[in-house]
């Protein structure tokens, strides 16, 4: 996949300045292409966590005991990121990435985008993150979308290069679940305006938005929602008859290890460090 600039997170190549408007609407065509992560450190991800409450903190506890084991990359978000503009706060619980110099990969969710006070908080904590861009980690890319503005012609147009100019393995993230058996339930946009762009290359597509842990298969695709990164939870429904089949789900406070083998190896872990859901992908 071709790729602009490799530079670090906190200094992201910026191709266009941002428009935000207040009272919960934004619009961005930030475009960023991001860092090269190595193939033999993990990513950790994590959704609908920026809560304050106490299962932040132990979600963000458990993150750390596997980045004591393990070599740690980034740390991957699905979105609502802040709940509240105490932002200084809310990071308190990751100051062990923050001070290891673990770069947050952020995707903005609804929440992200309440307010321009809410997105300048996002911009000053993250370095001014992209809308959409992409990284290099090992042989798999990883293209980071922004499901508030799945509407943007900008957006489409960069999803539809970064899956037209290589052939490596890819993992989509964004905030809006293409696929939930939930409160929230599927998200029609992204299943009209994105799912039928995903090429042969997408194995992989990670949402939070529902406060749970969910995945389905569909078309030779995995679908992860993990967004139980610290507030409420959200309860598990029934999926239909003509929805894709859930093959894991927990009510639970979650988050995600993603490790590169000669497979991806996916481990997703509970607040209190049980294993719910455990593995492996062929890279295609």
């Amino acid at each position: 996949m071709t790729r602009l600039i490799r530079t670090s997170v906190l200094a992201v190549t910026l191709l266009a300045l941002t428009a935000c408007g207040a009272g919960g609407t934004s619009t961005s065509d930030r475009t960023g292409s991001g860092m090269a992560l190595p193939g033999n450190q993990s990513l950790l991800v994590v959704g609908d966590w920026g809560s304050g409450t106490e299962a932040q903190v132990e979600v963000a506890a458990q993150m750390k005991d596997y980045a004591q084991h393990h070599a740690v990359g980034a740390i991957v978000t699905t979105g609502d990121n802040f709940y509240s503009d105490n932002a200084s706060d809310l990071m308190k619980p990751f100051a062990w990435a923050t001070e290891g110099d673990i770069p947050f990969l952020i995707s903005w969710g609804n929440h992200d985008v309440d307010s321009q006070r809410r997105i300048e908080l996002i911009d000053d904590t993250f370095g001014d993150p992209p809308r959409w861009w992409s990284h290099d980690w090992g042989p798999v890319d990883i293209v980071i979308l922004d499901s508030t503005q799945i509407d943007s012609r900008q957006q489409r147009r960069f999803l539809v290069d970064a899956l037209t100019t290589g052939d490596d393995p890819t993992i989509v993230v964004s905030h809006h679940p293409p696929y939930s058996c939930g409160s929230h339930g599927n998200t029609q946009s992204v299943l009209t305006d994105w799912v039928p762009l995903f090429d042969d290359d997408v194995f992989v597509v990670i949402s939070g938005h529902e406060h749970n842990y969910q995945r389905f298969e569909s078309d030779d695709v995995t679908y992860l929602v993990t967004g139980g990164g610290g507030q409420s939870l959200t309860e598990l429904a029934d999926c239909s008859d003509d929805h894709p089949r859930r093959i894991a789900g927990e009510a639970v406070h979650n988050f995600v290890a993603l490790e590169l083998t000669d497979s991806l190896n996916v481990t997703a872990i509970d607040a209190e460090g049980e294993v719910i859901d455990e593995f492996s992908l062929g890279l295609p």
